[in-house]
């Protein structure tokens, strides 16, 4: 025996069928003492547990489907359950002789699903509701109500966020690269991106700026300028793209230092000019020099020394005399430094010139 319709449940569907509405189901009781139900029954005989139902359906005529939730300190070796009506009728009792059918220790919740089949039966104006059932906590399994985007970004701690909610209140790259101000969630790469962009672009480049601007040639000792540099080898650039660069650079060339120094600006001399090559002057012509004398000076003397019986005498003369050359013109010098020494033709290290693109 298990499944039992009482006499008061079959009376209340009559009485429902023939005022022409449904009776309601809403509660599970659940009890200690196992035994075969009995048609006149109107409670359990130990119950110690009733609650509202969390979830409930009708799949089908005849065939019910039950959840409800259990929660808080009790505990039980549910041995008979019985299905109440929302006035406390109980409609249906099951209990199998002391089979053990719900089981709860202390400070647990459980979840019970109940299947009722009334296939067969006459009763066609049954239907179920949920009476009072519980809103879901992080503790209690229950109803739960889906937050609202104004809600989003508030202290509410009582409503669900969807896939769908989350996603459009979710920040995007265009925000962060915007400096959105609205309060939106960031995903993980996002923070990055955000950290990046502050450090980078408010901190490290305007410092950078001011230590070396861009365009300033730095010596790089690779054949190729690393991400966000741009080597000096005569190319063309992207003006609207590196907007400082053409600042410095209007052609929208860069010059090519593979094959030039640098040199220092002159007065009057246009910034990025290049000199040719040639053979220079020592930097001043003969006329620039007057004639002039060259003074020689000459010295000489003698020495001569004795004595006897402990007695010594030295004397010393000497003399100078300084004399004038005939006046001489300059002439004009000219010429250029040769040599293989170290001081006038050292070796060169070649380097990779590159700037900060930007």
């Amino acid at each position: 025996m298990s499944l039992l319709i009482t006499d008061a449940g079959i009376a209340a569907s009559i009485e429902a069928e023939a005022l022409g509405v449904n009776y309601k189901i809403t509660h599970i009781g659940i009890g200690l003492d196992g035994y075969e139900p009995t048609a006149d029954q109107t409670q359990l005989k130990n119950e110690v547990v009733r609650e509202a139902l969390s979830r409930g359906s009708v799949p089908a005529l005849g065939q019910l489907h039950f959840e409800a939730v259990f929660a808080g300190n009790t505990s039980f070796d549910g041995k008979e359950i019985g299905y109440f009506l929302e006035d406390g009728t109980l409609f249906a009792v099951d209990s199998r002789d002391g089979e053990i059918m719900s089981l709860k220790r202390s400070n647990t919740i459980i979840t019970e699903a109940f299947e009722l089949n009334l296939a067969g039966s006459s009763i066609k104006n049954i239907t179920v509701e949920l009476m009072g059932a519980p809103y879901a906590t992080e503790e209690l399994a229950g109803i739960a109500k889906i937050t609202t985007i104004d809600k989003m970004n508030s202290d509410d701690d009582e409503t669900i966020v969807t896939p769908k909610k989350l996603k459009d209140n979710t920040a995007t790259d265009d925000d962060i690269d915007t400096e959105s101000n609205e309060p939106k969630f960031i995903q993980l790469p996002q923070l990055w991106r955000g950290i990046q962009k502050f450090v980078l672009d408010k901190l490290w480049l305007p410092l950078a700026e001011l230590i070396y601007p861009v365009g300033c040639p730095i010596p790089y000792p690779a054949a190729e300028a690393p991400p966000k540099f741009i080597a000096y080898i005569g190319q063309s650039f992207d003006k609207t793209v590196f907007t400082k660069l053409a600042e410095r650079f209007p052609s929208g060339v860069m010059p090519d230092m593979r094959k030039n120094y640098i040199r220092g600006l002159g007065e009057g001399e246009t910034p990025l000019s290049i000199k040719g090559q040639s053979v220079q002057p020592l930097g001043f012509s003969g006329d620039e020099m007057d004639p002039h004398h060259h003074v020689s000076t000459h010295k000489g003397g003698n020495v001569a020394s004795g004595g006897s019986s402990g007695f010594y005498m030295t004397y010393q003369q000497q003399w100078s005399q300084s004399k004038s050359t005939s006046a001489v013109s300059a002439g004009t010098p000219s010429g250029i430094i040769t040599g293989t020494g170290d001081e006038t033709n050292p070796n060169s290290v070649r380097w990779l010139y590159i700037t900060r693109a930007a």
